[in-house]
Order: C-alpha cells, then structure tokens, then sequence
C-alpha cells in the first residue's frame, strides 16, 4: 500500500517584549506546548502555509526571518499509512497584538520571555522539535550580528585585513550556528550516523603562490568548448604544473589521451550543473566517467531538495554516488557541489555536514552557472562544518591571486578556475 503524504508548516515567532524577547507558544489539543502550524492548502508554498497558519491559529502576523528545520514521521490515519513532512520557520511578529487562538484546534495562545518559553516546552513540548530553540537563537545571532551582509556579503576583492576583522566578529555565532545544525540533524536525520564535530583552526596562515598552484582545478566546463579548447587547457596545466584539469564528461577520454602519463589528474562533472539526476542516473555517470579515464567526480546534489530541508533526500543521492565510487578498485575522489548561492547559510553547513555523512571526499561551493559563486564566508562555513573530515573546494569566480590566497586562508583545499592562468604570475 502506497504512503500518503502530508505536509504541514509553522513556525517559531518571536517579537521583542518589555522585558527582551518573547516566543509565542500554544496549548494543542493534546495538552502539549508547541509552535502553531498546521497543513498546507492546495496551491499554497511552505512558507505561505507557515504564515497562513499562525494566523488562522493565532492572530497573529508575523514574517519569515529564517529556517527551523523539517522533520518527518509515519503515522497511520483511518487504517491508511501516512507520511508526515512538517516544516518550521523562525517568524517576526509584525505588530503588537495580543494573540488570540482558534479555539477548535487550539486551547491557549500566548507569548512567553524566551528563557521561560523554552523551559515550558522542555517540560511539556514534543521531543522532537527540542533542538527548535539552539537552532532559533543561532539564526537570531546571526541576524542580529548582521552577519549576512557585514561577511557572507564580502566580495572576492575585499582586503584580507577587513576579511580577518568581520571574521573575528563572525566566528563565535558561526560556531554556534555550526553546533545548532549539527544537533538539528541528529534529531531529524536519526538514521543517518557520523556527522562531523571536529574542532578547525580559521584563518590559516596566508598562502604562498605555491600552495595556490597546489590547489588549482583548471576548469572548462562550457558547453561550447571544443577539442582544440579542452586539447590547450590540458597543455598549459601539463607546462605550469596544475595538478587537475575539469571537463565535461564527453571531453574526458580525450583529455586522458592528451595528458598520457602526466601528473595531471583528471575530473568531470555528473548530475551537472542543475542537480536534477536521479539516483540512477548519477550511478550511470559514475560508472561511465571511471570508464573513460576519469579519477576525480564532482557531483551536482539535489539542490531543491537543500532548498526545502529535505536533507534525507541529499544524503541519499550523494550516497548513491559515493557507493558506486566505492566499488571500483581505484575509487574515484567524490566531491559534492552544494550551489551555495542558492542557499541560506544554515542549509550550507547542514549539506556539508550531510555529505560528509555520506562518505564525500569534498564538499564543494559552485557550479559556475547559478547567479553567484565561490564566497569567503561560505567556504569558511563549509569548513567549520566538515570539521577536517573532508575537504573543501571554492569555484566559480576566482580570477585574481588575491582571491585565490584569501580562499585558501579561510578553508578552501581546492580552487575551481576557468581562469588558472591569472592566479599566478
């Protein structure tokens, strides 16, 4: 018998009281604490349904300032099974009303002052969304530090000394940020195991032009790029000693051919750039890129599914890849591309973090075909997040030596060019 599903959205909503700042909470018809929520309409968004709800519940309006976090369980409605998706969102309260409940679903509504707020629904909320106030207060700080546009803003071309002064700022809420998600996931992906927790040291010390030839990726993935394109980047990576040349899966065997027995690795691209592949069809390219010479895989993740929290949906398609990598006697290296651009920073650390679970060898920032690329404040939020257990590769707009060297001081191992002959004299 097929699962139905459910889905349902609500949210964490805060204001700011006379006393600092209050939650509101509800009494459900069950006698437990817990945020309003309730399910989506035909036609409606997560985050349509999530405002929708607070309101029809409580009276109460409020915006959307961040995510929660997504949970999902099985539960059987008149002898069917269903499977339930429910979404929460950190909201702002707009205005000053008093709340007012519904009083067919809900007993009482009410804001409370955070400390006794969260005391209230330890004792009497629902286990599972226990982790809602550390990952709540994380966004807030965030937020609140103006984070988003003081550092995750930072251009390419900014000053290492400004970098490391916003950093010194930034760091403690990203650490926290950083443990909020990785306590988010053990409580939402329960079946997965192994989620990075070790300590890093930011910002490493400043790079010589040596380590930047190390870690370049020469890059040609255009869908216009021809033989005598892919046949000249892999001679200058052959002349100046890049260690890696990336192409598009149909130049592989070619770019094998030309580099012969060099020390030039080569790596393509599967899944690319959209993320869209299903699982079959990613364990297809794995197999078929092995096949024409590839030893290094950079794998586009499900990015819709990173989008709406789906996060046992990317670890199951970045499994997939990894365990079909793994059945070759020389396994290819795996990296993830997560499209960072298209992600709030919580999303970001929560799919590096997930990816690492599923047995990545590096998480990786960009295609280079979404509106943004390579960020100092992602790659530095990647890289707390694997915790050394995997590494991390920053493409997509690095063009200049000083972008390069400030990458690799905030985390990156790798760097993703289509333009490797400007990082270096």
């Amino acid at each position: 018998m097929s699962e139905r599903i459910e889905r349902a959205a609500g949210g964490l909503v805060v204001r700011q009281g006379r006393q600092g700042r209050e939650v509101l909470m509800i009494d459900d018809a069950y006698g437990k604490v817990a945020f309003p929520k309730g399910h989506l309409e035909p036609g409606e968004t997560w985050e349509e349904a999530a405002v929708r709800e607070i309101f029809e519940e409580t009276g109460v309006r409020a915006r959307i300032i961040g995510d929660i976090g997504r949970i999902e369980y099985r539960i059987e409605r008149n002898g069917s099974p269903v499977r339930k998706q429910v979404r929460l969102y950190l909201l702002e309260a707009e205005g000053d009303d008093s709340p007012v409940h519904q009083v067919e679903e809900v007993n009482a509504a009410y804001f409370l002052p955070w400390d006794e707020a969260k005391t209230r629904h330890d004792e009497r909320g629902y286990a599972n969304w226990s982790f809602a106030f550390a990952k709540a207060e994380a966004v807030l700080h965030w937020r609140d530090g103006g984070f988003e546009e003081k550092f995750r803003k930072l251009p390419l071309a900014a000053p290492m000394s400004d970098v490391d002064a916003v950093f010194a700022k930034a760091r403690p809420t990203l650490a926290q940020l950083v443990a909020a998600c990785r306590d988010e996931l053990r409580h939402t992906l329960p079946q997965v195991q192994g989620f990075p927790a070790g300590e890093v040291s930011l910002p490493r010390p400043e790079p010589d032009g040596e380590a930047v030839r190390t870690a370049i990726e020469s890059t040609l993935l255009r869908p216009e790029a021809s033989e005598i394109d892919v046949q000249n980047l892999c001679a200058e990576a052959i002349r100046r000693k890049w260690p890696t040349v990336c192409v598009s899966p149909r130049h592989v065997a070619l770019a094998k051919r030309f580099i012969g027995h060099e020390a030039v690795r080569v790596c393509t691209v599967i899944g690319f750039p959209h993320g869209t592949s299903t699982q079959g069809a990613l364990r297809f390219e794995v197999a078929d890129a092995v096949a024409s010479g590839a030893v290094e895989i950079d794998m586009v993740g499900p990015v819709g599914a990173l989008v709406e929290g789906d996060l046992a949906t990317w670890y199951e398609a970045v499994r997939a890849v990894v365990d079909t990598a793994r059945q070759f006697a020389a396994p290819p290296v795996v990296k993830v591309i997560l499209e960072t651009s298209a992600l709030p920073i919580d999303a970001v650390i929560k799919g590096a973090m997930v990816a690492v679970a599923a047995g990545v060898d590096f998480v990786k920032t960009s295609t280079g075909f979404h509106a943004g690329g390579a960020l100092v404040a992602d790659v530095a939020a990647m890289t707390m997040a694997v915790g050394g257990r995997a590494g991390v590769k920053a493409s997509a707009g690095i063009r200049t030596p000083e972008a390069a060297k400030l990458l690799l001081r905030f985390g990156a191992d790798r760097l993703g060019t289509s333009a490797a002959g400007k990082l270096l004299p």
